[in-house]
Order: C-alpha cells, then structure tokens, then sequence
C-alpha cells in the first residue's frame, strides 16, 4: 500500500510542475502582451492571461495543500 501511495504522490507532484510550467508561461505572454501597443484586443488578452495565471496559481496551491495531505497520510 505504501508504494502505492508513492506512486500518488510522484503523480501529484508531476501535476503540480505542469501547472507552475503553465502559470509561468501564461503570466509571461500576459506580460509580453502589456508591454506592447496598447490596443482593446492586447488588453483583453493580458487581461485574460492574468485570469488565467491567477487561476493556476490557486490550482497549485490547492495541489499543494494535497500533496502534503498525502505525504502526512503516508
């Protein structure tokens, strides 16, 4: 059973590196996006990059929280 729950954990972790890969690759589009020419569509994007990084952030930190659950359980 201990393993298995290794292999959870291994998983979980992996997931939490895809989403801060993706936050960061958002909130850096977001940001190449606001230092350009200021028209509606860039700033409806940025805004939307920001949304969305703001959104993964939470997300890992909630995979976070889950990982130390199951690392306590084990």
């Amino acid at each position: 059973m201990a393993d298995k729950e290794a292999e959870r954990i291994k998983y979980e972790t992996e997931v939490l590196r895809l989403i801060a890969l993706l936050a960061v690759a958002v909130g850096g589009g977001a940001l190449s996006l606001m230092l350009g020419e200021v028209t509606p569509l860039r700033t409806g994007l940025a805004a939307g990059g920001i949304l969305i990084t703001l959104v993964l952030l939470i997300g890992g930190l909630r995979q976070h929280r889950h990982i130390r659950m199951l690392i306590e359980k084990l």
